[in-house]
């Protein structure tokens, strides 16, 4: 395409010879009046060969107002005047102006001077768009960077959560610092949970969108709205940025990945729940077997007890010597009250107090055994990068 020039002068002559120069390089625009400059403008020119004199307004005002033109539609100006005075031409150049010529001019110059100024405004036009598309990438990877940031400090915070509310408050509350309305869902193989950012408990509607897109694997878009599942997670992001703009894409990277560190500290938290409720069932379990067996031992002795007194009175009855009355009393002390003890169910109580000890693993111990070593997915990696 090419480039369009807008040639201002009031002499015909001057105007017909510029048109003969360059009406075969340039789509030329003509002017004769100061006012005509002006309008002319509108037509977005890329370059103005401007007489300073005009009847109704001074080239040095048409300069005035090019320069208040937005830097990516200003035109370079070339003045081209027979008032070559040394105030003029100072105050053009302090107007911006890209050049200044004196009439007469020696038209093979000129000609070469305006070729050569076409392709700097080319080379000009072309570093702006560079500039542009540099500016566009900085401000992606700023905005992917303050995505991950964001990721990176929920990961943590999950960290740190010891309820299943706690982890939905905090993706919900992490997801909205990003101008992110969401709704979340946990499900265990008995228990479901739903927290919505927006109104606290899941509407009816998004718990059907739950329900019947939790296995339409791990990315499902539908209108302004996207979901992203795992196993025992579900995200809803009721207002996803529109596709192909920087947001949407931080956003679904970071998503996708996201869903994972969520699945995996629920999961984490299920089984220290797990393991914590089957101590306490072992305690409970300890506490009536100790019961037990001091029953058992107080049934016993008060066995040995009865029996000894019944063998003491039948000594006179069975007409023994003092011999053998001292060896029975001696059997009883030595032998039936020393097998008096229930070695196995000591032994019993002794492991199942030690499997007790062995659990009573407290919260702090948890957040950080599951901080130094988390867990990931056998199918997915949970690392955001």
């Amino acid at each position: 395409m090419k480039q369009k020039i807008l040639i201002a002068d009031d002499e015909v002559e001057i105007l017909e010879i510029l048109q003969s120069m360059f009406e075969e390089e340039f789509e030329l625009i003509f002017a004769h009046t100061g006012k005509e400059v002006l309008k002319k403008l509108s037509e977005q020119p890329q370059l103005v060969i401007l007489d300073m004199h005009f009847p109704d307004i001074s080239g040095l005002e048409i300069c005035k107002h090019i320069e208040k033109i937005e830097t990516d539609f200003k035109p370079s100006v070339i003045v081209l005047s027979g008032d070559v005075s040394d105030e003029i031409v100072k105050k053009a150049y302090q107007l911006g102006v890209s050049d200044y010529i004196g009439k007469p001019f020696n038209v093979i110059t000129f000609h070469e001077r305006i070729v050569r100024l076409s392709k700097e405004i080319e080379s000009l036009k072309e570093l702006r768009r560079k500039d542009r598309e540099i500016a566009s990438l900085a401000q992606t990877a700023m905005k992917q960077s303050a995505s991950y940031g964001r990721a990176l400090e929920l990961v943590a915070k999950l960290n740190d959560c010891n309820s299943v509310q706690e982890i939905m408050h905090a993706v919900a509350k992490n997801l909205k610092s990003q101008d992110l309305s969401i709704a979340i869902q946990l499900r265990s193989e008995t228990d479901i949970y739903s927290y919505d950012v927006d109104t606290g408990e899941c509407s009816d509607i998004e718990l059907q969108i739950f329900n019947v897109l939790k296995d339409h694997g791990r990315i499902y878009h539908f209108g302004r709205r996207s979901i992203f599942n795992d196993k025992h997670v579900s995200i809803l992001i009721k207002n996803m940025p529109f596709k192909g703009t920087l947001s949407y894409d931080a956003i679904l990277d970071v998503a996708a990945k996201l869903i994972l560190a969520v699945n995996t500290r629920f999961i984490s938290l299920l089984e220290h729940q797990s393991l914590l409720m089957t101590r306490e069932k072992l305690q409970s379990a300890m506490t009536m077997l100790n019961q037990g067996i001091n029953n058992v031992e107080l049934e016993r002795q008060d066995l040995m007890k009865r029996l000894e007194l019944q063998i003491g009175l039948s000594f006179h009855e069975l007409d023994m010597t003092e011999e053998q009355e001292k060896f029975f009393v001696n059997l009883i002390n030595t032998e039936i009250r020393a097998k008096q003890n229930s070695n196995n169910l000591v032994c019993l109580k002794e492991l199942i107090v030690t499997c007790v000890d062995s659990m009573a693993i407290t919260d702090s111990e948890f957040l950080n055994t599951t901080t130094q070593q988390p867990e990931t997915s056998d199918d997915d990696d949970v690392e955001l990068f």
